[in-house]
């Protein structure tokens, strides 16, 4: 009942006065997972609670951590624990969705940012574990993560534009936020049952 009682300027102006630790939030959540703390930043920058450039600096920043660090994983896991069973269930994840990964590296990493369930971060640590060559690595990576970066800021920022189309009022507009990451999730689980199906299918007439 509280909901009725806070206006969507009193949350813009509660980010804006806490803009560096959003910033940080940003930074961080980009390394754990990305998608919807990126989003945000895009909603919360359209509401000018957030500067979009810092939003880029900082979702930029965390994903280059993120790839050093998954990169730098892999490559120490290939040194001193190859002989891991869990390493090989790794290697049949990557292939059920990256079936092409040793012969296209390049495409592949490019790809697996788009990707869900965690293929992003067992793609990082693979290509440090197959020793993908650093030049083709990071020009994958810096091309995924700004098309990247730009397509889920824009989303943020053009899901705010059309929910305030509709109402100002916090309690239909969390509504909406929730139908929309709802829809956002399916959509995600359908692609990639899609991609793993067709990538199975493929494998088995490679055979």
């Amino acid at each position: 009942f509280y909901m009725e009682h806070i206006s969507v300027g009193a949350i813009r102006h509660f980010v804006e006065i806490h803009a560096i630790v959003a910033y940080i939030i940003i930074f961080l959540g980009v390394i754990l997972e990305g998608e919807i703390v990126v989003i945000f930043a895009g909603i919360f920058s359209y509401l000018g609670s957030l500067n979009i450039f810092m939003a880029i600096f900082a979702t930029v920043l965390g994903g280059s951590i993120k790839s050093i660090i998954g990169y730098s994983l892999g490559f120490y896991l290939n040194k001193y624990h190859s002989h891991r069973q869990i390493l090989s269930s790794a290697e049949r994840r990557i292939n059920y969705f990256l079936p092409r990964f040793k012969e296209r590296p390049f495409w592949s990493m490019f790809a697996s940012r788009f990707l869900v369930l965690g293929i992003y971060w067992f793609a990082l640590v693979f290509a440090g574990y197959k020793n993908i060559k650093i030049k083709t690595f990071i020009k994958a990576e810096i091309l995924s993560l700004v098309i990247w970066t730009v397509a889920m800021l824009s989303l943020g920022y053009f899901f705010s534009y059309t929910a305030l189309s509709f109402s100002r009022d916090i309690r239909n507009i969390l509504g909406m936020i929730l139908i929309f990451f709802i829809f956002y999730f399916i959509l995600e689980r359908v692609i990639a049952f899609i991609v793993e199906i067709f990538n199975i299918e493929k494998f088995d007439e490679d055979k």
